[in-house]
């Protein structure tokens, strides 16, 4: 390949959404009442509810990702799942749609330099009528990847699903079908470890 030319999209993309969960470390410290604030976020376990099982159907992108709607406190946002990642949101689609991010000492190195890591508390996340709710989210500024995104013709994302979200979800995707099936736990209580803190 011409050293001139941009990257393809299928090889730009996932190496962007990789970088952007790579711990980096400390920055500033939270006041000590934000510190109390933030460990209850992550100190608080999910609970599920709605349907039982649920079929979501799913857009594969010219990057191979695999994308889908969502509702975030009734708010519809598009994600993108990856497996091997933990669940991100994007701080400025969070923020406007009213959900509180309160900033870490935690950063991580992605696209665009460092991010800096906001704790938030969803309410609720409908994924097709099964519900997460009370789910301790990542916050982070995802405009530099939604705009690269953009620049290669991919669909701007509000976020990235990761396994901390499907795997207590049963999560099965049909790779030819294109689709994802969760199922909702059996107790309504998520596990008692943070659910998505780094």
């Amino acid at each position: 390949m011409n050293a001139r030319e941009p990257a393809p999209a299928n090889r730009l993309i996932p190496a962007l959404l990789a970088a952007t969960l790579i711990l980096a470390g400390c920055v500033e410290t939270p006041s000590p009442a934000m510190r109390q604030t933030i460990a209850e976020i992550w100190g608080r376990p999910p609970t599920y509810a709605g349907a039982d099982t649920v079929t979501i159907k799913l857009t594969r992108g010219l990057d191979e990702k695999l994308y889908f709607p969502l509702k975030v406190n009734g708010h519809l946002l598009k994600v993108a799942i990856d497996t091997g990642s933990k669940t991100v949101f994007d701080l400025g689609t969070m923020r406007a749609i009213g959900i509180t991010g309160y900033p870490t000492s935690d950063a991580y190195y992605g696209f665009g330099g460092l991010l800096h890591v906001h704790a938030g508390l969803v309410d609720e996340i409908d994924l097709g009528g099964l519900k997460v709710e009370g789910l301790a989210a990542i916050m982070v500024d995802l405009s530099e990847l939604i705009q690269s995104q953009e620049a290669v013709a991919l669909p701007p994302i509000d976020g990235v699903v990761g396994a901390d979200l499907l795997a207590p979800l049963s999560a099965r995707i049909d790779y030819g079908a294109l689709t994802l099936t969760l199922t909702r736990p059996q107790s309504t209580s998520g596990p008692p470890a943070k659910p998505s803190h780094p």
